[in-house]
């Protein structure tokens, strides 16, 4: 077995506590281990070679644009007569410090972003390059354990015990007062998203990937500041109002009448939402989407490893190799899906080599995520008389005409992702992976080189494309924007009860005034 590289044996180092255990379980299955790192340390305060640096965060996740900074405090919720008592020192310990960390974390970040480390000995530097901090968007997640079961007992069993947001609170001192609410810890000029246990797995679990989550948070923000004051009885119930509402094929919350003073949601989409038929429907469609994760993390270990070696270049940098795999790791869950059954699909062609002369397969398909981008899968035995580096060497120089080709027939095109595997049916297979940029205009003289080689190649010609129109929906049905069925209500007696019950006693779940 080869020797771990230093990357590999940093973040392969245990997280202290069960609860940072679980919290870096989540996050490697939802962002990707490539962008997730637990425990990442600063050399601040680090006196001499054998000492520590200090503890940045519990989580951090750097992705493009955006960084994920989570601070992780499981604090049992204190017994006392007194509940204002008991939810002021749990407050104090769990919400507070919490929050103190994120700033401090987001202070260092934006002064320092060349000071982080794997490691606590400040010996393995961060692998890649952080973002400009101009550009930076920087998202502090608190995550807060312990108060779930009090707050369910507090309810009576009547709520679901998740944390309500009340925009109405702007400091510590009205937090204090407001037992199991959130608003604006540190006020209204810098947004912490503060999750407790149950709702850390809903929204992991509804986002498991950066794109949809990123997505969220930035409408959640959005919809919270839309109003003087909001009130949601709990953040599933945004969730479910995020995830049945659509417009121009993205994800959206509700657009506030201007003038609105106060909003408010209550109880009972989640619930719908949640026992719904078309949620269990789309859950069972995305299975084939974790494919795409298959793919990337396998080529995520090879960069780690030091393994990873490109046929377009000889020497290839981590950057690099990230920014290609982050490419795909851009996608949307519903984009993963589709592009996964693209890809299975051509991988899965009964494309056949003869002794000497290698055929392949290739599909073309647009990202349902991302305009202007699209990918080409190709598909390609191997020859038997074919020495395997001279057949790696053809497959990336068809693969390179290809994606280039694209110029030529999308006016649109911005980038291309290939990527070329011999087929599923082979004993083994290796991945060629290429990406190209559009955004600087090629001259006359490299089109004419690009055209020649396709014609040299017959690829990219009008009488061999043969577009194949589909249609692929997140659920199987569209929700209404209420989130009922089109059949007119929900699938079951169970989901009409629910919603009937909501508006029996609540009226609308949303309140506008």
């Amino acid at each position: 077995m080869s020797e771990k590289t230093a990357w590999e044996a940093a973040i392969n180092v245990e997280a202290k506590t069960e609860s940072e255990r679980y919290l870096t379980h989540l996050g490697h299955r939802a962002f990707l281990s490539l962008w997730c790192y637990a425990n990442v340390h600063t050399d601040e305060g680090k006196k001499s070679e054998g000492g520590d640096g200090k503890e940045l965060c519990d989580l951090l996740v750097v992705f493009g644009n955006h960084i994920l900074v989570f601070s992780d405090k499981a604090c049992e919720f204190p017994s006392h007569a007194e509940l204002s008592v008991a939810w002021g020192r749990w407050y104090k310990r769990a919400v507070d410090k919490s929050v103190g960390q994120l700033i401090g974390a987001e202070k260092f970040l934006r002064q320092y972003p060349h000071r982080l480390f794997l490691d606590k000995q400040c010996n393995v530097r961060f692998p890649y390059e952080l973002p400009s901090m101009v550009d930076a968007t920087v998202h502090l997640i608190a995550v807060t354990r312990g108060s779930h079961p009090a707050a369910v007992k507090y309810w009576g069993g009547q709520s679901s015990g998740s944390l309500m947001l009340n925009t109405e609170l702007e400091n510590r001192a009205q937090h204090l007062e407001a037992p199991f609410s959130i608003g604006w810890p540190v006020g209204r000029n810098r947004f912490i998203h503060v999750l407790d246990e149950m709702m850390l797995d809903i929204i992991l679990q509804e986002f498991d990937t950066l794109p949809d989550l990123v997505g969220y948070f930035s409408e959640k923000e959005r919809f919270l500041k839309s109003a003087r004051f909001v009130t949601v009885s709990g953040e599933e119930e945004l969730v479910a109002e995020y995830q049945m509402t659509m417009e121009v094929g993205r994800h959206v919350l509700p657009t506030v009448p201007p003038g609105t003073d106060s909003i408010s949601m209550l109880e009972g989409a989640w619930k719908i939402f949640d026992s719904s038929v078309k949620r269990k429907a789309r859950d069972q469609a995305n299975r084939q989407s974790y494919l795409w994760d298959h793919l990337i993390e396998y080529q995520s270990a090879l960069i780690r490893s030091g393994r990873a070696e490109s046929p377009f270049a000889a020497d290839i940098s981590v950057n690099d190799n990230e920014q290609l795999v982050r490419a795909l790791a851009s996608e949307t869950r519903f984009a993963r899906r589709v592009l996964a059954e693209s890809l299975a699909h051509a991988m899965s062609q009964p494309v056949t080599a003869d002794a000497e002369t290698t055929g392949q397969y290739t599909r073309l398909a647009p990202s349902p995520s991302i305009p202007g981008r699209y990918y080409v899968f190709t598909c390609m035995p191997r020859a038997e008389k074919v020495d395997y580096d001279d057949y790696r060497e053809l497959r990336a120089q068809f693969l390179t005409a290809y994606c280039e080709g694209l110029i030529l027939k999308f006016p649109d095109v911005i980038e291309a992702v290939g990527i070329a595997s011999e087929p599923m049916s082979a004993s083994g297979s290796s991945q060629d992976f290429i990406y190209i940029s559009f955004e600087e205009p090629f001259d006359d003289q490299h089109l004419i080189e690009i055209r020649s080689r396709c014609d040299e190649l017959d690829i990219l010609q009008a009488s061999s494309m043969k577009p194949t129109p589909f249609q692929r929906f997140e659920y199987p049905d569209a929700f209404t924007p209420h989130g009922t069925e089109h059949s007119g209500g929900p699938a079951n007696r169970a989901q009409r009860r629910a919603e009937k019950s909501a508006k029996r006693g609540k009226g609308d779940r949303r309140g506008w005034r």
